[in-house]
């Protein structure tokens, strides 16, 4: 048998073992330390990540806003709160599922429009449907409260979290429709300028050719020596196509000036019952060769306009003119005129002849753009005499307009302001 440890040598082992305990507990702490450093740094760290995060997710334009796998809010940024004012911070909104929220945006009515009680239910099912599917396009929607559009995408991360972004693309579709505007305008000049080189080229064409031909007669004097009565019918014909070209070559100069604002207009007193009485004469022989009944009903008292007489004159012989060539026959074409109720003064051509077209009204009075009516035949002119005498009522401060329907005739009507009636 082995004798026990004395008193003296139980006390030793004991110590020896106590310090190996002591110094195996100051490694672990040593360790635990470390660790807690390692901790506190790392946690530092995801803080300084966080704040880094935050700040990104701050500096977006778009509102973002993120669930977890269980649709429980997780985190958001600050344009998310700028647009639903409504919300508590995040803090507060942690872990609050997404229905939820959007019943509170329901409430406050920022939910992209009204929803009515009845079909909130179906709303909140949509959105959530919205929000789980996977691989879904952004979409394009349109606040009904503010009006602006948004385009919206919601996108998984591989642990299941889901990322809303919802961005203001208002100018965005501003522009856009601005650039559609702009290609279908320069669509349909691009279709104008080429109805206006076909449609020019014919008009200019026949009278040239009628001129030209009118003239090779004369020379070879096909009818004998030039004095004989069928030549004052060839030189008549040559004066009447001269006529008839310069009239389009005009129209074209005068279109021109007036479109780029080179057209100057004198100012002058005029007396417009006088000017109107003077364009019926003028155009009395077309209106009787066209079978149509002018009448002009002018008070005797009616005062005096401010503008250049020339003009007005040309705006009331296209106006006329176009009436006498398209009203139709047996039609009856009304001119009258009288100061408004504001002072201002009305000149109204008014025919009860076919009509215009309610898809070709705002049409006509583009340039090279012309209607002509069922049964009329071929179009006259280039298509200039409206819109040169839109632009020339224009330059008066004045307004012309038309008003017409198929079968109920056309009226138009040019409105001078108060400034420019004589007193």
């Amino acid at each position: 048998m082995t004798d026990p440890p004395s008193p003296p040598e139980q006390d030793a082992r004991q110590t020896a073992a106590a310090g190996q305990e002591i110094a195996a507990l100051r490694q672990e702490t040593a360790a635990l330390r470390q660790e807690i450093v390692t901790l506190r740094q790392e946690a530092a760290g995801l803080r300084q990540e966080n704040a880094v995060l935050r700040q990104v997710l701050d500096a977006l334009d778009g509102t973002v806003v993120v669930y977890d796998a269980d649709r429980r809010f997780v985190l958001s940024n600050k344009a998310y709160h700028d647009y639903f004012p409504h919300l508590p911070p995040d803090q507060e909104l942690a872990g609050q599922r997404y229905e939820a929220l959007l019943e509170r945006s329901m409430d406050a009515g920022a939910s992209l429009g009204p929803v009515a009680p009845a079909d909130r239910a179906a709303f909140i099912a949509r959105r959530i449907q919205e929000i789980e599917q996977r691989n879904v396009p952004a979409r394009e929607v349109r606040d009904q409260n503010s009006g602006k559009w948004f385009m919206i995408r919601v996108s998984h991360t591989p642990d299941g979290h889901r990322v809303a972004l919802r961005v203001d693309i208002t100018e965005q579709k501003r522009l856009q429709a601005e650039l559609d505007q702009a290609r279908t305008e320069a669509e349909r000049v691009s279709a104008a300028k080429s109805h206006f080189l076909a449609n020019v080229s014919h008009e200019l064409r026949t009278p040239l050719n009628a001129i030209i031909n009118f003239a090779r007669l004369l020379i070879d004097q096909l009818h004998g020596p030039l004095g004989a009565p069928e030549y004052r019918a060839y030189a008549t014909d040559i004066h009447d196509s001269g006529r008839h070209l310069l009239s389009l070559i005009e129209d074209l100069l005068d279109f021109a000036s007036a479109d780029s604002g080179r057209l100057a207009t004198a100012r002058q007193p005029i007396n417009l019952r006088a000017l109107i009485e003077s364009v019926v004469r003028l155009l009395q022989p077309a209106a009787t060769a066209a079978r149509v009944a002018v009448t002009a009903r002018v008070p005797a008292d009616l005062p005096g306009v401010d503008g250049d007489n020339t003009r007005l004159r040309q705006v009331l012989f296209n106006l006329l003119d176009n009436a006498i060539k398209y009203a139709g026959p047996h039609a009856r074409i009304r001119i009258t005129a009288g100061v408004r109720g504001d002072g201002g003064l009305e000149i109204v051509v008014a025919d009860d002849g076919g009509g215009i077209a309610a898809e070709d009204l705002a049409r006509v009075l583009l340039p090279f753009e012309q209607a002509v009516p069922p049964g009329h035949g071929h179009r006259s002119g280039i298509g200039l005499g409206l819109p040169l005498a839109v632009r020339l009522v224009q330059l008066h401060e004045g307004t012309l307009t038309l008003e017409s329907a198929t079968g109920q005739g056309t009226t138009a009507r040019i409105v001078l302001p108060p400034a420019r009636v004589l007193a």
